[in-house]
């Protein structure tokens, strides 16, 4: 009896020494890839429209990302979380004559963006949660283009406002979690990573 006393004593310390660590982790870090991104859609909707007006067509050779990385921080509050995220995608697109469907140019892109973000845990367990999250910053696009008919070449860099709104996240783990995300923005409607938090 007395063994198994200490025994339920020894777990029952040990949980809670668990429980008051992870109560002390303060910051994550993330990483993460995602599918459907608005710059990407935003794109595509681009090279659409001008297809309608000219003898040209995009075969897209190479897309990449959204790739993002986020740090966040919990103040006195478990629950909410302030921060900010990065996140790059890269698409090459080779341009063709339509009729005969020659390599006629070629466009590589480059999108950045960098957004102050704020996350609400719904759920916020040792090995589980569920939140939703919020960013707002600016996205850089470089766009180089080169027209093989013209022998020209443009590089040229834009800005745009750019968001992330996550309607639910879950997360599975310790200090390591996976993490899935649905929502819409520069990271994706849905993106998947993982997160450690310290």
């Amino acid at each position: 009896m007395k063994k198994i006393m200490m025994m339920v004593a020894v777990a029952l310390m040990t949980a809670m020494n668990v429980n008051a660590q992870n109560e002390n982790l303060r910051n994550e870090l993330s990483l993460s890839y995602g599918v459907g991104s608005l710059a990407q859609f935003g794109d595509g909707l681009g090279e659409g429209i001008g297809l309608i007006f000219s003898n040209k067509e995009y075969d897209d050779g190479f897309i990449l990302g959204p790739i993002s990385m986020e740090y966040f921080h919990h103040f006195n509050n478990p629950r909410l979380a302030v921060g900010g995220l990065l996140t790059y995608s890269k698409w090459d697109s080779d341009v063709l004559n339509r009729s005969s469907h020659e390599k006629v140019g070629e466009i590589k892109r480059n999108f950045f963006s960098v957004m102050p973000s704020i996350k609400y845990y719904w759920i916020n367990k040792n090995n589980f949660g569920l939140y939703s999250k919020a960013a707002a910053g600016v996205g850089f696009l470089t766009n180089k283009s080169k027209n093989f008919e013209l022998g020209t070449s443009k590089d040229e860099t834009n800005t745009y406002f750019m968001f992330q709104a996550s309607f639910i996240g879950a997360e599975f783990g310790g200090k390591f979690r996976g993490f899935v995300e649905l929502g819409v923005g520069d990271q994706g409607f849905l993106q998947a990573g993982v997160r450690y938090k310290f």
